[in-house]
């Protein structure tokens, strides 16, 4: 199977309508392309405040979640957190726990096991929780479909689930379903997070219950983190969401993630790219190598000096996990490269992959060969599996026609997780790749690179960079916009870090020079000969270097100047 192939799809060329003359032309072509021809149009943008967001009891059995909050702290009831190990549900689990805590609440919390105990509500886990006194327990970021568990619970406990996942059949036997995905359920936005999830239910908690005396502010960071973690889309609420946790990040971050920080060197002002890829890995990390309790203790540490310890653990299971990804991918590309260039979907498996990092290693080979992936660890009567998609293959909708194989599975359109017993994962994998050939049938296997605006390298000013910020903060649902600059020449290229890992190449045109840079592709230095002409697609950034704004480009793709693109029809979201 060959790697990759990239389709440049450019925008349309701007069209002279009024009602932007305030903003330069290429940030006029992004906004165009993205339907915003005039200012009133740009407003929803602009406005990321949490002030205006919805009504947090238009989300299904809100109140009832608070009547039942509310009934158990006047009777002094222990209440258990019950949160999910992976990124978003350790937040979701801090943003509840400091919440109640602050206001004398008698609240416990639990975080499973990855290895031990697996995805969802666990029975014996609420057994558990009942001999510990709790007779309230608080699930996040799971329970949705644990229709088994909740209807098995021991009698007398009360369970209300906090969720955004997929529901797949009947509703189970909780006191109350707090999701956005869920039928009947009114919220105008059913993006968020479990973190977000959880801190609606406390600012319904501040309105109906705890009036004044509830800070749900008070989490913001962890929100922030969550929801970039768990790549839901970030528009509408999220942006505010994350928006507010990244003020707060870069402002008055709480010790652990202070102290994560520090470890990943990440310097102010923090952005969602420096989540994404420097602190939330971390996070993820513990639950992925040994166990995510870790990283709690970490997000609700009192002071520097608790969290130093554990951001530096987190900090050396990251290297864990990062060595046994790589690995991981090194084995699975040997395979990979067995199949046919025609093949639909990637479906692999070993007794020696780690069941923590199978979901990172098929996100990487979705990045190689984009192509649906589902990557297994085989070991011991049941295999667990983490998936990963494209655009066009919805994983939820395929896992469920897939339901009859399989034990257990659950997840959104990109990215799931299931476990298959180990005499029907060759039928699995046969399903899979009927199910991949019919749904992508025609499909070109080719990634579309989005180009948002073309620019001459004297457009690119600290002033455009800004323009852009506008639209931020960046991620699913609201890319980064992608700049196109045509016949650049090449003045120099060198490779820098590790092992010459990076490439820098001088860039001029007929206008100006730029600096642009690209990660992990060094090797691609000994093509760039000086004068070589380009066509260069990128991301803009801007630094502060000795007192001034710098622009640089992030290199996302480059092809000899000249080169067709391809240019289908392209709906810009």
């Amino acid at each position: 199977m060959k790697k990759e192939r990239r389709t440049w799809i450019l925008p349309e060329p701007l069209r002279p309508l009024p009602g932007l003359e305030a903003f330069s032309p290429v940030f006029r072509q992004v906004l165009h392309g993205r339907g915003i021809t005039q200012e009133r149009q740009l407003d929803p943008w602009l406005r990321t405040d949490l002030a205006g967001a919805p009504d947090p009891f238009l989300l299904k059995d809100m109140a009832v979640a608070c009547d039942l909050i509310a009934e158990a702290v006047r009777r002094g009831d222990r209440i258990a957190i019950y949160g999910d190990y992976d990124a978003d549900g350790v937040t979701a689990t801090v943003v509840l726990l400091r919440g109640l805590r602050a206001i004398g609440v008698d609240v416990i919390a639990y975080i499973p096991n990855r290895f031990t105990e697996g995805y969802g509500l666990n029975g014996e886990a609420l057994r558990e929780l009942h001999d510990r006194g709790a007779r309230l327990v608080i699930a996040c970021d799971c329970g949705t479909n644990s229709v088994s568990v909740a209807k098995s619970r021991p009698a007398g406990m009360g369970l209300i689930v906090t969720d955004h996942h997929e529901p797949t059949g009947e509703r189970p036997d909780v006191d109350a379903l707090i999701n956005p995905k869920q039928p009947g359920c009114a919220y105008p936005f059913d993006g968020l997070a479990a973190c977000g999830v959880a801190y609606k239910l406390l600012v319904a908690l501040e309105r109906r219950v705890f009036r004044g005396g509830l800070d749900p502010g008070a989490s913001l960071d962890a929100v922030a983190l969550g929801t970039i973690a768990d790549v839901v889309p970030l528009r509408a609420e999220n942006r505010a969401l994350v928006r507010a946790g990244l003020e707060m990040l870069n402002e008055s971050p709480s010790p652990g993630c202070a102290a994560l920080m520090r470890l990943a060197a990440v310097t102010r002002p923090v952005g969602a790219e420096h989540v994404a890829f420097q602190l939330a890995p971390r996070i993820n990390a513990a639950g992925r190598m040994e166990d995510a309790v870790l990283a709690l203790d970490l997000l609700l540490a009192a002071d520097d000096e608790a969290a130093a310890p554990l951001a530096q653990r987190l900090h050396e299971q990251n290297l864990d996990r990062q060595r046994a990804t790589a690995c991981i991918v090194r084995e699975a590309r040997t395979l990979v490269a067995e199949l046919d260039d025609g093949a639909p979907v990637i479906v692999l498996g070993s007794e020696e992959w780690p069941v923590g990092v199978v979901g990172l290693a098929a996100s990487r080979l979705v990045e190689e060969f984009y192509r649906p992936a589902f990557i297994f660890n085989l070991d011991g009567d049941e295999c667990r599996g983490s998936a990963r998609s494209i655009e066009g293959f919805p994983l939820h909708e395929c896992l469920a026609r897939c339901a009859p194989l399989l034990l257990r599975y659950g997840g959104h359109a990109m990215a799931a997780g299931l476990t298959v017993a180990r005499d029907r994962f060759d039928a699995l994998r046969a399903r899979l790749e009927t199910e991949a050939a019919s749904r992508l049938q025609g499909h070109a296997f080719s990634r579309p690179v989005a180009v948002e605006a073309v620019a001459c390298l004297a457009d690119l000013k600290p002033s455009l960079y800004q323009e852009l910020q506008l639209l931020s903060p960046f991620g699913i649902g609201n890319r980064e916009p992608l700049l196109l600059s045509r016949e650049v020449e090449v003045v120099r290229a060198q490779t820098f870090g590790t092992e010459d890992r990076h490439l820098r190449v001088l860039l001029r045109d007929r206008t100006a020079t730029a600096e642009a840079i690209a990660f992990d592709r060094g090797l691609t230095a000994s093509h760039l000969p000086a004068g070589r002409r380009l066509d260069v697609i990128y991301r803009l950034e801007c630094e502060r270097w000795e007192g001034f704004d710098r622009i640089r480009l992030h290199l996302r793709d480059l092809r000899g100047a000249g080169l067709p693109a391809r240019t289908p029809e392209l709906a810009i979201s």
